[in-house]
């Protein structure tokens, strides 16, 4: 009958090493538990992944000590550069906890004195009696922390034990060096987050008064905008979609972007995808043609990120196409699934280039003119939003020259209903006329200036603030039906703001609220609509879209105001 499995030691108790370690070439052969005990100890980088510093020393001293007869070991490493190094002190196979390290006060401070031997120890006095230590550094030098081991053994550490000891420390400093750097990446990446936030927030500020004062010349205006206009136009567009786009691919590849799924007609998104690039398409003189059914085809997702893919497919096929070259997309539907492709007869693709062409930042070859512009991002995104709605996105070139087809294809939903139309009778009946009290608060003198003139052509009454002290004075008296609030502002923020003007007015959704802010992430939103605001938009906007979130906000009230009205100035 063979011999029971060699059982684990108790949780926290100790289990000595045992002597059967082989002493050199010609002595007696391993046992199988002392061999299993060596290859868990090889394996232990497999456990690496994942663990923090401290976890990988305690793994490690476990390990050793199946196999070393060891009374204590001492760990003290600076796990990460900005923290006091960790300790960790065992004896008898059990983690000593703060109170119960006291006593090993001088130990640990007569080993801080040590000399580094890797194979050879010091007579040190413990609380257990005199224990023979060596001393171990993890890393090259002291920097890197030191472990010290004790045992009651005369001989320790004998040629085997040493040669075990060493190996363990090697594989922990290895696994430990790993857990720095993730930590470093995860910095890294959070301060990047920041950085682009910040980045963002900055940029929008500046692009909001451009596109509002665009947007008042074209309606003050009965002449076509003249050549100048239309290329700030066009200029200004793409700043922003660039923006956007280095704000949406942070949130993408971290998996925070929340989709609003509703039933969606891809001839819908299609056209409205056409609407965004139209200019581009005039600009380079491009034939754009259209091939779908007349049957509605009906997707589950979110509109504004399908018009995304889509914009983004167009926009590279109109940047890589010569000019007066042909775009054309053609919709299809088989029992399952919608197909979207594009094609065009432009520079086209290398074959070692068609694997790389979704992945972030990648651009292909670049003249240093950098004709074609761009991040190298769009295409990214678009696989990452294509794959949150359980799609998939395709791409065939012949090679250079002979142009390229990207292909989307989505699960069909037949028997959903359709999504509301925005010019509904719901949204009809909030634009009937009606005269409106608005504040705006905005510590960008250009901007609310701008967005102030803007409004009130619509027939609004509006007051200005620029900060939100002159906010809270203004309210008192005005008694706004809408506050649009930037969020960054001097004294308090805007969530701040929200919750003091609603205490003016002593009624719980009064005003109500609209941010307006160059904070977009969805941490961002997420803390507007806790703050109680109703709606979130990120400048720049369009002054149409929020003219219309505006009257869905609020009931019919009174007849418009004549759109010369005057502009009310603060007390």
């Amino acid at each position: 009958m063979s011999n029971p499995p060699h059982p684990l030691p108790p949780e926290g108790g100790r289990q000595h090493g045992r002597s059967d370690v082989p002493e050199h070439r010609g002595g007696p052969a391993p046992s199988q538990e002392v061999l299993r005990d060596l290859m868990g100890l090889l394996a232990l980088p497999a456990l690496w992944a994942g663990r923090d510093g401290e976890t990988i020393l305690e793994l490690m001293t476990q390990a050793v000590e199946r196999i070393v007869p060891l009374t204590v070991s001492c760990v003290q490493v600076p796990i990460l550069p900005s923290q006091l190094p960790t300790r960790v002190l065992r004896v008898n196979g059990r983690t000593l906890d703060d109170a119960q390290t006291l006593a090993w006060e001088p130990f640990v401070q007569a080993c801080n004195g040590m000399a580094h031997h890797t194979d050879k120890s010091m007579l040190q006095d413990t609380p257990l009696g005199p224990l023979r230590v060596i001393r171990l550094y993890l890393g090259s030098g002291s920097r890197g922390g030191s472990i010290w081991f004790a045992s009651r053994d005369e001989g320790f550490p004998s040629l085997a034990h040493g040669a075990v000891l060493r190996a363990a420390v090697s594989l922990a400093t290895t696994g430990l060096h790993t857990a720095r750097l993730n930590h470093e990446r995860e910095q890294a990446s959070r301060a990047k987050d920041e950085f682009l936030a910040m980045l963002g927030h900055e940029l929008r500020n500046p692009l909001a008064p451009i596109v509002t004062a665009l947007q008042l010349m074209r309606r003050r205006s009965d002449q076509p905008p003249s050549r100048e206009q239309e290329i700030i136009e066009r200029q200004v567009s793409h700043l922003t979609r660039l923006v956007d786009d280095l704000m949406d691919v942070t949130r993408i590849t971290r998996g925070r972007v929340e989709l609003q799924p509703q039933a969606v007609e891809m001839q819908a998104v299609l056209a409205e995808a056409f609407e965004s690039v139209s200019p581009l398409i005039e600009q380079r003189r491009h034939q754009l043609a259209l091939e779908a059914p007349q049957t509605p085809a009906r997707v589950m997702g979110d509109p504004a990120r399908l018009r995304q893919v889509f914009v983004n497919l167009l926009t590279n096929a109109a940047k890589y196409t010569d000019a007066g070259g042909q775009i054309g997309v053609r919709l299809t539907c088989s029992s399952h699934a919608v197909e979207v492709a594009i094609q065009d007869n432009g520079i086209g693709i290398e074959p070692k280039l068609l694997p790389l062409v979704f992945n972030l930042f990648e651009q292909g070859t670049t003249t240093i003119e950098r004709s074609r512009g761009g991040l190298g991002i769009g295409l990214a995104i678009v696989r990452n939003l294509v794959d949150l709605h359980h799609g998939s996105v395709t791409v065939r070139s012949d090679g250079t020259g002979c142009g390229s087809t990207f292909t989307v294809r989505l699960p069909l939903h037949e028997d959903v209903a359709p999504p509301l139309p925005a010019d509904s009778p719901v949204i009809e009946a909030a634009r009937s006329g009606r005269r409106l009290r608005l504040m705006l608060v905005d510590d960008n003198a250009d901007a609310v200036q701008l967005m102030h003139d803007a409004l009130v052509a619509h027939g609004f009454e509006v007051v200005t603030a620029p900060d939100p002290v002159e906010a809270l004075k203004l309210s008192a008296g005005f008694d706004p039906d809408v506050a649009i609030l930037d969020i960054g502002l001097p004294v308090m923020d805007g969530y701040e703001l929200a919750h003091k003007l609603r205490q003016v007015s002593g009624v719980s959704d009064k005003p109500r609220l609209i941010a307006l802010t160059g904070y977009g992430q969805p941490k961002d939103r997420a803390r507007a609509t806790a703050a109680g605001f109703q709606t979130h938009f990120v400048k720049p906007v369009h002054t149409a879209a929020l003219v219309a979130a505006i009257e869905a906000l609020c009931p019919p009230r009174q007849p418009p105001a004549p759109t010369g009205a005057r502009r009310r100035e603060l007390p």
